[in-house]
Parts: C-alpha cells; sequence; structure tokens
C-alpha cells in the first residue's frame, strides 16, 4: 500500500493504512495489534519511511519512489501554505545558498497557483515570523524569493540575476 501510493506521488496516512486493511482482513484488524504490525514491516523493508506531522497523523513513504525531500514537502502541503513557502524558500538559501525561483511554486509537487502564492507572499508581509522572507527581481521580470536569515540582499539579486539570465546568456 506504501509503495502504491508513494508510485503515485501520495503519502499514505496510518489511520488509511488501517481503514482499508480493516476492510480486507478478517476477521477485522484491532487497532492494538495495527500499531506492532506496521512497525515490523517497516522494520521488513528498508524503503519504507515514516513522517510525522507535529502531533497529527503518521504518514508514510517509499524511497523507492521518492525522496524523503519530496515526501517533506508533500507533509507540509497538507500544512500551512505559508509555512510551506517559507520553509522552502529558507532551505533553498541556508543549504544551497540560492534564492528561488516563484514560479517553483506553481509546478509539482508544489502545484499552487501564481495568484495563490502572491497573495500568500503578501500576507507573510504582515505576519512577524515571516519577516525574512524577501523578494528581488531580475532584468528578464524573473521574480526570485530568497531568506534574509541566510542571503544579502545584494548576493541574492545577483544569484537570481545568474540563475534567470546569466546562464543562458554564458554558454
Amino acid at each position: 500500500m506504501i509503495r502504491k501510493e508513494s508510485e503515485a506521488g501520495r503519502l499514505i496516512s496510518d489511520s488509511e493504512i488501517f481503514h482499508r486493511l480493516a476492510d480486507q482482513i478478517s476477521p477485522p484488524l484491532q487497532e492494538e495489534k495495527f500499531g506492532s504490525l506496521l512497525e515490523d514491516v517497516l522494520g521488513a523493508n528498508e524503503d519504507l519511511h515514516e513522517l510525522a506531522a507535529g502531533s497529527g497523523p503518521l504518514y508514510f513513504y517509499s524511497s523507492l519512489f521518492m525522496t524523503g525531500a519530496y515526501a517533506q514537502i508533500l507533509l507540509q502541503k497538507r500544512g500551512d501554505p505559508l509555512r510551506l513557502i517559507a520553509e522552502t524558500v529558507r532551505k533553498n538559501s541556508a543549504d544551497y545558498t540560492r534564492p528561488v525561483p516563484l514560479d517553483l511554486f506553481t509546478q509539482p509537487p508544489f502545484d499552487l497557483e501564481r495568484q495563490e502564492v502572491l497573495n500568500d507572499l503578501e500576507r507573510m508581509e504582515a505576519l512577524e515570523e515571516f519577516r525574512d522572507i524577501a523578494m528581488t527581481m531580475t532584468s528578464a521580470s524573473g521574480v526570485f524569493l530568497y531568506s534574509t536569515l541566510y542571503l544579502e540582499p545584494g548576493h541574492a539579486s545577483m544569484l537570481a540575476e545568474w540563475i534567470d539570465v546569466g546562464q543562458f546568456e554564458n554558454p
């Protein structure tokens, strides 16, 4: 079940696994036994991984079909879109020292509408916890996002210009 959902690009929750199994097994699977059954399956299959959503349900994926980073994005997608955007921008600014094109969020696995992203960015400006998320525009009108916690504005602008214009102009 976990592999099949991962292959389709989806996470599956522990409760969804339980309900699907409960419908297929006779006598019905008891919730107490489900936890140990799930632990045994995870222990016996190195490609199966668990993701915790705070105090919410547990989600699972198979690394045969998706990376941990992709699975984490899918998990964050289930929550607050402002946090999803901010954490993605911060991770790219910190780990890869690069700004993120705004259009990234309109593509899979994010699949947000451009106007929705722009609206979310407007809402983020008013919230203290997102004050580090900044925007820069390139000479080709590309919009890029970065975190001021990890990138200086001038450096972020230069990197965005390179990503959007320079690397294509200089083979």
